[in-house]
């Protein structure tokens, strides 16, 4: 094509060219899909130094398609995860986009309280041979999951993953909130998660945002405690507020679990394991009776005793820090 010298170059443009280069730029919403989670390679836009940069974006009607849809479906996600999931199931058609609408109709599932069915879908991305899922918001909602279904060793092991990419998530609030429930993940399964758990509450404590601190220094306390601690965790406990403000993060099975605790009249309750619910802040079931309880000492005895008892009718008071609770009920110090 020759250009006329004092011709603008869109004067000496062929009339049917603009039209092309609109046909093959990439859309709007194909960008979003190749931006966002877990993106199929067939929606990622090409950049390579050997390929023509027109034409290499042609594609296939039926996978623009399908990769608008996914990224629609990952847009609606957090607000209408149900039209996420219809759009997700549309995604998923083609080959090449089958996996990340598998992904993302598991997450819009968990968010619809259908733990089982999500746990089935997304359980294969943390499988030991799967490659390590590097998207920062798809690893919370996999990790949250995994929590909630019980799959404890998959979720610690998303945590884990999610941690060093926390900051990634969007906004200070997720980022804290997911290293927390790291932390309450590794200190609730055994002594060898407390170092980790302890590195990750510092972690949370830097994150430069008003709020949560009651949370923070009662596990941080807690960890010391079970660690044998005693008088750092009397110090950390200290640094809270008291441990009122965490009663607004139980569940309703959890706070059922507490009025019973508090109106038996022989202190024993009958065991009632409970699924993690769908709280701001998700820990494994009992945990948060055993921070509130540390955070009770010397200040209120009442709901002291009533959340290790509480504690000890979990899922939590059969497991590894059912000893240390009992000891912390019948001591009456919070077992520091």
């Amino acid at each position: 094509m020759q250009v006329v010298p004092g011709c603008r170059l869109a004067d000496a443009m062929p009339v049917w060219l603009p039209a092309l280069l609109f046909e093959l730029a990439p859309p709007a919403e194909l960008v979003a899909a190749a931006a966002s989670s877990a993106r199929p390679a067939a929606c990622r836009p090409h950049s390579g130094e050997n390929e023509p940069t027109l034409w290499s974006r042609a594609r296939p009607p039926e996978i623009v398609i399908a990769c608008r849809l996914l990224a629609r479906a990952q847009t609606r996600l957090a607000s209408e995860p149900a039209a996420a999931l219809e759009l997700a199931k549309s995604a998923g058609v083609t080959a090449a986009t089958a996996k990340a609408a598998t992904l993302v109709e598991g997450r819009a599932l968990f968010r619809l309280g259908h733990v089982a069915e999500a746990w089935t879908l997304v359980a294969p991305f943390m499988a030991e041979t799967a490659p390590p899922l590097d998207d920062a918001p798809a690893l919370f909602d996999v990790a949250r999951t995994a929590l909630a279904a019980g799959a404890l060793d998959a979720a610690e092991r998303a945590y884990r993953l999610l941690v060093p990419r926390a900051g990634l998530l969007g906004s200070l609030q997720a980022e804290r909130v997911a290293v927390i429930e790291a932390a309450s993940l590794a200190l609730a399964r055994g002594p060898n998660g407390i170092d980790t758990a302890l590195g990750y509450l510092e972690t949370a404590r830097a994150i430069p945002l008003a709020g949560d601190r009651d949370i923070v220094f009662a596990l941080t306390a807690l960890a010391l405690a079970r660690a044998g601690r005693s008088e750092q965790a009397r110090a950390a406990a200290r640094e809270a507020e008291g441990p009122w403000e965490l009663e607004s993060e139980l569940t309703p099975a959890e706070r059922a679990r507490v009025a019973e605790a508090a109106l038996s009249p022989t202190g024993e309750l009958t065991p009632s394991p409970t699924h993690v619910g769908r709280a701001r802040i998700m820990l494994l079931d009992g945990e948060l009776h055993a921070a509130i309880a540390i955070l009770a000492v010397g200040r209120d005895e009442a709901l002291r005793r009533a959340h290790w008892r509480a504690f000890l009718a979990s899922e939590a008071g059969r497991g590894p820090w059912a000893e240390h609770a009992r000891k912390a009920l019948a001591k009456g110090g919070g077992g520091r």
